[in-house]
């Protein structure tokens, strides 16, 4: 057979060499790659096959090519003189392969620096604004002529050959090319794309017009677009879309096979407004559009509508007759319809109306639900497991989500309303109405919860806020949790809004969280079995335990709090149920999410060894007794009567105590034959110079305040206040030789060798003669005896007293930036607020100061010694709150109080220490950390001083934790002591170390426990779907949109459970780690509430509620004005402490 000839030349070459191209972009660049070529057959064609490419190590095929480029390089397309381009051409082009034998010499060499990044990568605003800005600009301008489609025939009517071709005047701006065409061919283009924006070429600029002008009319319910009867639409018909409000001319069908009008506009994706005569409609495209934006920008639906207005027309000259009431009417229905969607209902047979209450809400995946994602057995769980199958609801109200008198559920009933996450109204507003005359008394600290339950401002409003109750683990709201709020958060609105979540549980083991449960968990059976409906009683057999969010917990009643604290209560991990105040922060900003958790596993093996360490310096004696001790406590019922292992007792003297003290030793000393040297004793004297000081550091802080500008009243208020404080000073002098009977003869020493002694100008800068002042080696030679040691003890007490003072003001600041930034909002009501948490924060500035007087004056007097562990050096980072960890970062802070965390940039550190900074009350996770995490500031770990007055019996001598020596000051105890069973301080330190490390394990149960349940739940709601896609009956294409609707659904259910199943193999795999977690846990049995134990502790704390005062801002700040300990002698300060308390009151 003849061979069939070449048709082309390439074909019919034979033989030859083959190249392969250099792969130059590879680690093995340096190799090049030669083979030659051999013949095939390939179906009777013969042709050129490579054989295996042999690296060559040999310049040989570098020499026998004909041309090489350089590698591809952005540099060289923006390099106008071909500079870089030439240089890599130039360049050498083999190198000796390097060695890769270890511990050779070429190995060592330092490595190929890495490529410079292009002045395009670093730079790319710099390179476009020299090279492309004015070609960007022209290119924008181009659009707004006609470009390349200057035409003047239409190419539609060119390429049909049509008899008649029209002039090319239109074009549109959706389509992707803008070329031009007549007005038929327009219409022709677009028939299946009604809603583009057209323009039309008058020949010196473009104008816009509408399809509707041009004539074309939207056919609906033919595929064919041509109805025989088609029945327009009304004249003013507009369809809001995605790109603007259209005028569009619109036929309905009205042949045999019409339709509804309204059932043909949503076949073709049309939601119409109104059902009789539609004018307007909304795009599928639109409502869809506005759903995500709705979650994603946070902004409101007339701002969306706003935008479509000025997509229309930007000038306002032709605005668009507005439709905002019939969109908001078509969003309301469309998000109606997308719940009931979700929810399945359209495959019950039964119909929307047979709709159970809460079944449209969204079920929380990770929460324990029985029959669905809980293992066999669950209910006869151990005691220390039993927490795996608790569920965590927070309660709180939002102020936020106010309703205003517009209009009425006569013309607005609701759509459906209890069916997912609002309470049915009818019964909620009654019992609400029946409940009005209730009186919500607190006996804890004045959380604005009750202090303004009844008195929150309801002008104009239907609704001053909403009630809600969350999932603790999850931040997801429970079904048929939400309630509205006529007046304030009462108890009334919170009882119902809880009875509605749990009442579709059976589990046997609830936590609820609340603010103030402390107040609201006390009465809450009597309350329930008195009043409250049948339907929301708890069941008997499941068990309440009340807590209160990390957060809030704090800013309680100290006495024996810690039965509500999460930190101490077992069971609980590490959550901190303030999943209500991180929900209404998307609804306060409406904001962006929060920080996520951080590694449960490496924070629980932290804990846990920090929890062993401490205890292998103990006994195990000791060790066995608050184990005992924590194990009771943690299993006694609410509310809790054994001994709390996390409370200590005041132990420290107090200034009052120890001037009582020396005022009994000098009354024996006189008793027993003593002599006095004066009418004022020793211990008087030194009592008045201390007076005295702390007067000139008050004296100090006015004179620095008053400036250059201050009135004649100001200035002269402090002149005579340095009178007065002269006087006193000269009246104390009198007593100097009488207990100091050397110190003339040392003043006048001192005047010998410095020639004089330097007055001070004024009387708070003069230094007094105290025993500390004096050299140690010439005080008991100057100073009568027993005098340095009636100073010492006084300053130990003055330590003690100032720092009880600034843990004192830490929280009532803590307290008032909480109240502050829940309740008080614009520019004035900020700034009044401010000014009181700024005054609080001076009196901090002045205890500080007093702290370090005294501590530099007890050094001096005794010496570096075991009482520097209580009373250490005071640095500003020392000063932050118990619930404050230490501040990683700092940053610059409000200009004029350097306060919440904040340093003056400009301020060297070592002036740091008169303007200390008080840590920040809102922290992210990279600031700080909370009690789980936290190392505990030395202020609050010291010994407390004791509640006592002028009038305590207690022996300063007498107490359990040291004992006072002759020098007078007290010896600490400490680890290798014989008496850590009666410390109280390390026992409540080793207590809640103990807590930090349970919670730590539960918290990796949990997470465990919760993505076993998240992966059955999606399981079960796979299946769930494929039962719902066989229940409907009826039309065949409809049934086909339910049944592909529900195994999509099925689909997506199991598709994240796979997606989940696989991020989470390792921990769910690891068994031998659940189990040993499981067996080692210091989880015990939690203590439970039930309706059988609270008779007996309602009519305990009824006696307890009819004492009880709520308390306010106003509390907390005069608490910050009486308690620092500061004299009122002057009445400057007296003033000023008026003003401050009118400011509160207003």
């Amino acid at each position: 057979m003849a061979s069939r000839p070449a048709t082309r030349y390439r074909k019919h070459r034979e033989g030859g060499s083959y190249r392969n191209t250099i792969p130059l972009a590879h680690d093995d660049y340096l190799d090049v790659h030669a083979g030659e070529g051999r013949l095939l057959n390939f179906g009777g064609k013969l042709g050129a096959a490579p054989l295996e490419r042999e690296a060559q190590k040999s310049d040989v095929n570098w020499k026998a090519a004909s041309s090489w480029a350089p590698l591809d390089d952005s540099e060289l397309a923006l390099d106008p003189d071909n500079v870089r381009y030439n240089a890599a051409v130039d360049g050498p082009i083999m190198e000796e392969p390097q060695s890769n034998v270890k511990g050779s010499k070429k190995s060592k060499r330092k490595k190929r620096a890495k490529h410079p990044r292009s002045k395009i990568s670093k730079r790319p605003h710099v390179v476009w604004k020299e090279r492309y800005r004015t070609v960007y600009l022209e290119e924008l301008c181009r659009f707004s002529g006609r470009g390349d489609f200057r035409a003047a025939a239409c190419p539609d009517c060119t390429s049909r050959r049509s008899d008649v071709v029209g002039a090319a005047e239109y074009r549109c701006n959706e389509c992707f090319m803008p070329d031009l065409t007549c007005s038929g061919c327009c219409i022709r283009r677009h028939r299946t794309h009604p809603f583009h924006c057209i323009q039309k070429w008058n020949g010196s600029y473009f104008v816009k017009v509408s399809l509707k002008s041009l004539g074309l009319r939207i056919q609906l319910n033919h595929a064919s677009l041509f109805c025989t009867n088609p029945v327009p639409c009304h004249a003013s018909m507009r369809v809001i879309h995605t790109n603007g409000i259209h005028d569009v001319s619109i036929d309905y069908c009205g042949c045999d096979r019409a339709l509804p009008q309204h059932i043909q506009l949503l076949r073709r994706r049309l939601y119409p407004a109104s059902q009789l005569v539609t004018k307007t409609c909304a795009t599928f495209d639109l409502l869809n559009m506005l759903e995500k934006f709705a979650l994603t920008t946070k902004a409101s639906m007339y701002d969306f509508y706003r935008g479509l207005e000025k997509l229309t027309d930007n000038t306002g000259l032709h605005k668009p007759k507005s439709c905002y009431r019939a969109l908001s009417r078509i969003v309301l229905q469309w998000r109606h319809l997308k719940l009931l969607k979700w929810a399945g209902r359209a495959h019950d047979p039964a119909g929307v109306e047979a709709t159970a209450p809460g079944e449209l809400a969204l079920c929380c995946p990770s929460c324990p639900h029985p029959g669905i994602n809980l293992p066999n057995g669950w209910e006869t769980a151990p005691a220390g497991m039993r927490f795996l199958y608790m569920m965590f609801v927070c309660l709180d109200a939002n102020f936020r989500l106010k309703n205003q008198l517009v209009s009425n559920y006569s013309q607005d009933p609701g759509l459906g309303i209890g069916w997912a996450y609002m309470v049915p109204r009818a019964p909620y507003e009654g019992y609400v109405l029946s409940r009005s005359n209730d009186e919500d008394v607190s006996s804890c600290v004045g959380f604005q919860a009750l202090a303004q339950a009844n008195t929150r401002f309801s002008k104009g409003l239907r609704y001053t806020g909403v009630a809600g109750a969350f999932c603790g683990r999850s931040e997801m709201v429970l079904p048929m949790a939400i309630g509205n709020l006529q007046k304030g958060e009462r108890y009334a609105n919170m009882d119902y809004v809880f009875g509605s979540a749990i009442q579709r549980t059976s589990l046997l083991l609830i936590l609820v969280s609340y603010d103030i449960a402390c107040q609201w968990f006390i009465n809450l059976f009597k309350r329930m079995f008195d009043h409250w409906p049948e339907d929301l009683r708890v069941p008997e057999r499941t068990k309440l335990v009340p807590a209160i969010p990390k957060l809030h917990e704090p800013m309680h009643g100290a006495a024996n709090h810690q039965m509500y604290s999460l930190n101490y209560s077992p069971g609980v991990g590490a959550s901190d149920l303030e999943a209500k105040d991180q929900d209404h922060a998307t609804t306060f900003s409406i904001s962006t999410s929060h920080t996520g958790i951080g590694s449960s596993v490496a924070e629980r093996n932290i804990q846990v060894e920090g929890h062993r360490g401490l205890t292998s310096g103990l006994t195990k004696e000791v060790v066995d007794v608050w184990e005992a001790m924590c194990v009771a406590w943690e299993q006694d019922a609410f509310p809790k009567h054994k001994k709390n292992p996390y409370e200590t007792e005041g132990i420290a003297i107090t200034e009052a105590k120890a001037k009582k003290e020396l005022a009994e030793e000098e009354a024996q000393r006189l008793a027993a034959g003593g002599i006095s040297l004066h009418a004022t004793t020793a211990a008087m004297f030194i009592a008045m110079g201390l007076d005295i000081e702390e007067a000139q550091r008050r004296l100090q802080r006015l004179a620095k305040r008053t400036t250059d500008k201050a009135t004649a009243r100001q200035a002269g208020g402090l002149t005579e206040q340095r009178n007065q404080l002269t006087a006193r000073i000269r009246t104390w002098e009198v007593l100097l030789p009488i207990y100091l009977p050397g110190i003339l003869q040392h003043q006048a020493d001192l005047r010998a060798a410095n020639s004089s002694l330097k007055e001070a100008e004024y009387p708070e800068d003069q230094e007094l003669w105290l025993p500390s002042r004096l050299p140690a080696d010439v005080r008991r030679r100057i100073c009568v005896e027993g005098l340095p040691r009636i100073e010492e003890k006084l300053r130990t007490a003055q330590c003690h007293d100032a720092l009880n003072a600034i843990r004192r003001v830490l929280k009532i600041k803590s307290r008032l930036v909480k109240f502050k930034n829940k309740n008080v909002r614009g520019q004035r009501e900020g700034t009044r607020s401010r000014a009181v948490i700024d005054r609080v924060h001076d009196r901090a500035r002045a205890v500080a100061a007093k702290y370090r007087a005294g501590r530099a004056a007890k050094l001096r007097l005794s010496g570096p010694g075991d009482w520097e562990t209580d009373l250490q050096v005071l640095e500003d980072r020392d000063i932050r709150g118990y619930q404050d960890p230490n501040l990683i970062r700092s940053h610059a802070g409000r200009r004029g109080t350097l306060e919440d965390g904040q340093v003056d940039m400009s301020t060297p550190a070592e002036m740091q220490t008169e303007e200390f900074t008080l840590l920040p009350e809102e922290r992210s996770r990279r600031d700080g950390t909370g009690e789980s995490r936290r190392t505990l500031s030395w202020i609050w770990l010291t010994k407390t001083t004791s509640n006592s007055t002028d009038t305590d019996t207690d022996n300063y001598a007498s107490m359990s934790v040291g004992t006072e020596d002759k020098g007078g000051q007290a010896t600490p105890n400490n680890l290798n002591n014989n008496d850590d069973e009666s410390d109280d301080i390390l026992r409540s330190e080793w207590a809640k170390s103990r807590a930090r490390a349970a919670r730590g394990k539960e918290e990796v149960l949990l997470l465990r426990e919760e993505m076993r349940r998240v992966l059955q739940f999606l399981e079960w709601k796979a299946q769930w779907w494929l039962q719902r896609a066989a229940l409907h009956t009826g039309d065949k294409a409809q049934m086909e949109a339910l049944q592909a609707y529900a195994h999509a659904q099925a689909a997506l259910q199991r598709s994240l459970a796979a997606d989940f199943r696989a991020a989470w193999e390792k921990p769910l795999g690891d068994e031998e780690t659940v189990y040993r977690d499981a067996t080692t846990t210091t989880a015990h049995s939690i203590p439970l509430a039930s309706a059988s134990m609270q008779e007996d502790e309602n009519e305990e704390d009824s006696e307890d509620e009819e004492d009880s005062d709520a308390e306010g801002l106003e509390s907390c700040a005069e608490s910050s004005d009486n308690d620092m300990g500061e004299d009122e002698d002057d009445e400057d300060e007296e003033g000023k402490r008026a003003d401050d308390n009118e400011d509160l009151g207003s």
